[in-house]
């Protein structure tokens, strides 16, 4: 008995812990601040107290304090340091526990403006849902779990987000590769096509020149030798002129006859002595470039790897695309088509007439035509004019025109080649069959930005592949 009445002591507070505590926290002071009242209270209390309450006033004698700076009550300070320390206590005090606009223990939680209120503050909450504290505490642990379950999620899609931006830069660093491969393959090949054109051009002018300057060599000879002639008949007329009077007189005839020269084309300069030196350099880079044309191939139009899909294959020319025989490793990149089938052109067209040739080979399956730049990537969707679309195809062996519904094409026999014109101005697109140049289909629309070639060559083996142009020189 004696022990349970010692407990029930010990756990009284004393008379100096209560001088000791704060009015309004009813913990030990800290910082106690001193009014002119002669009250005290932590100044965290006081502060939160006048924070809500219009004017300032004491929170126990409600005395005005309008004006007033309270000071630090620091003979108060150390005593309640003193004691805690004595004790071995320690202040665990939860912020902002006592209402501070009433002065009361927060113990409702309203869930509309999500904050602890006192019973007091019920009336200045009676439309909001109030609750006990252990329910707004559920409730606030729901919505962080909430909140923490979308950062959680936020950090997972940024966690793939950086492993996709490495790969991509491996990526990059693959296609740089590649397409340096493909410049100096290029080059070397235009180099030594243009190696082997500079060669030939230099051995037809020294060919040129080794033939005029034989030609002239030779005239040097033979003026040679019609030098040592005359001088030899120079001589000897000389010789002759200085006889007897009458032996020159007698001889007169036959020397006259000797002294007349008759080779007149010996006198004349050879014509087409020089090199013809426009023929060699006049115009060379045209006539180098024209010899190349047979060996260059030029397309009106170029697939763009970064749309192709990852079923789809496409030649290192960039000019044909197929079924791959397993989905490629690239980037999931906003521009590629997955899960759809198809690529786009390399550049868009605003403005102007356009028109290129497709070969579609025996595919039973196949999309071509234009669309919008704005078309679906990441989802499937229905190829129409309404969805920006302006293409044909074949499905089932049905060659339609891809409208909504669709328009069935009269086709006299199986066209290999389509040949599709865009004229931006007019708002027109048509298709024909390149090899008859029956025409299939016309489509007029108001286009709105750019648009861009759409191939879709199905899963199927046969490329789908657009035809070099053919060059026309006018003269």
């Amino acid at each position: 008995m004696a022990s349970a009445m010692d407990e029930d002591i010990t756990d009284r507070p004393s008379l100096l812990e209560s001088d000791l505590s704060c009015p309004v926290c009813k913990d030990l002071f800290q910082d106690p601040m001193l009014l002119s009242c002669g009250h005290s209270f932590c100044q965290a209390c006081l502060e939160a107290s006048w924070k809500h309450n219009r004017s300032k006033m004491c929170p126990v004698c409600r005395r005005n304090c309008e004006g007033e700076t309270p000071i630090l009550n620091r003979a108060l300070k150390s005593t309640a340091e003193s004691f805690q320390k004595e004790r071995g206590w320690r202040v665990t005090r939860a912020p902002n526990v006592i209402c501070g606009l009433h002065l009361r223990e927060l113990q409702l939680f309203c869930v509309q403006d999500e904050e602890p209120i006192c019973a007091e503050c019920v009336t200045l909450h009676s439309s909001h849902d109030v609750r006990p504290v252990d329910h707004g505490v559920k409730y606030c642990q729901e919505m962080l779990d909430l909140k923490v379950k979308i950062l959680a999620d936020k950090l997972e899609y940024f966690k793939k987000m950086k492993k996709r931006c490495n790969e991509t830069i491996g990526y990059i660093q693959g296609q740089s590769v590649e397409a340096e491969k493909q410049i100096r393959q290029l080059f070397e090949r235009l180099h030594k096509i243009l190696n082997e054109e500079e060669a030939s051009r230099i051995i037809a002018l020294k060919k040129e020149e080794e033939q005029k300057k034989k030609m002239l060599n030779e005239k040097v000879e033979s003026i040679s030798r019609d030098i040592t002639s005359l001088t030899e008949l120079i001589q000897s007329l000389r010789k002759e002129m200085i006889a007897e009077d009458l032996v020159v007189l007698q001889n007169y005839q036959n020397l006259k006859l000797r002294a007349q020269w008759t080779d007149e084309q010996s006198q004349k300069f050879p014509p087409g002595a020089l090199i013809d030196v426009a023929l060699h350099v006049g115009a060379l880079d045209y006539k180098v470039w024209e010899s190349m044309r047979s060996q260059v191939k030029c397309f009106p139009v170029l697939m763009d790897p970064n749309t192709v899909s990852p079923w789809l294959s496409m030649s290192p020319d960039y000019a044909s695309v197929k079924e791959s025989t397993e989905r490629q490793s690239v980037p999931d990149n906003p521009e590629r088509f997955d899960p759809c089938v198809f690529v786009l052109g390399s550049e868009g067209f605003v403005s102007g007439r356009h028109r290129w040739e497709v070969n579609v080979g025996d595919n039973p399956k196949w999309v071509l035509g234009v669309c919008k730049e704005s078309v679906a990537r990441k989802r499937k969707f229905t190829v129409t004019t309404s969805g920006g679309v302006w293409s044909i195809g074949l499905s089932k062996g049905v060659y339609s025109g891809l409208t909504s519904p669709r328009t069935t094409l009269t086709v006299a026999k199986r066209p290999e080649t389509i040949r599709v014109k865009v004229n931006m101005e007019k708002g027109e697109v048509s298709f024909w069959d390149a090899d008859s140049g029956a025409h299939l289909i016309t489509y007029n629309d108001t286009f709105h930005g750019r648009l861009f070639p759409l191939f879709g060559p199905g899963l199927h083996k046969t490329p789908m592949a657009i035809q070099p142009a053919k060059l026309t020189i006018h003269k």
